[in-house]
């Protein structure tokens, strides 16, 4: 396999990469931008997905009802996250597939490096999307919406998988496509790529 130049300087020196999911890993983010707008759309609420991309589900709805103005009950709020994770679900097992060289490159990676997650993607949405990828058991450990206290761009996720894996920052490598992502990585003192300028693969 011969990897980008700046993939290959990225990776020197590196033993973990840590990787996000959605946009990342698989190009989910149009499936997730229709389940936003099938679920807030009826609510006279317009979506930018963009602006909302990386964020968990709970927190970009509520970003999404206070650009607006709009305030509802928590439960009302909850059930709202509820139905888009429940759409955005089938949608993932009707149709899903790794981005151009995703595959190739992890199948290279995954016997070099150690491979992390940290994703603001629900545990069963994602878990989901990497059984039907055949990922399952990839990525040691993976850090879901659950798990944190505070989501993206807030740096505790990958502070966590740090010290999980005892692997130091500088050893470690980013994967991600969102601005929260990026903000995330830098606040965690970590280098990151960015998959949507950086080829995984030429």
């Amino acid at each position: 396999m011969k990897e980008s130049v700046s993939l290959l300087n990225a990776l020197q020196g590196k033993r973990l990469l840590i990787f996000d999911f959605d946009g990342t890993i698989a190009d989910t983010s149009p499936l997730h931008a229709a389940a936003f707008a099938q679920v807030l759309n009826p609510l006279g609420v317009e979506v930018d997905y963009p602006k909302i991309a990386g964020r968990k589900t709970l927190d970009a709805m509520q970003l999404c009802l206070t650009r607006i103005g709009r305030e509802l009950p928590d439960a009302e709020i909850h059930a709202l996250v509820a139905e888009k994770q429940s759409r955005v679900r089938v949608m993932i097992a009707q149709s899903l597939s790794p981005l151009p060289g995703v595959n190739d490159f992890l199948g290279w990676a995954k016997s070099r490096y150690q491979l992390a997650m940290v994703t603001s993607g629900s545990r069963g949405t994602v878990e989901l999307a990497l059984q039907k990828l055949g990922y399952l058991g990839w990525f040691q450990p993976i850090l879901f919406a659950e798990d944190v206290r505070v989501a993206k761009p807030d740096p505790e996720g990958f502070l966590r998988v740090l010290e999980i894996a005892g692997i130091p920052a500088q050893q470690t490598l980013v994967f991600e496509d969102s601005e929260a992502g990026f903000l995330s990585a830098e606040l965690a003192g970590l280098t990151y790529v960015d998959i949507n300028i950086v080829k995984w693969i030429i």
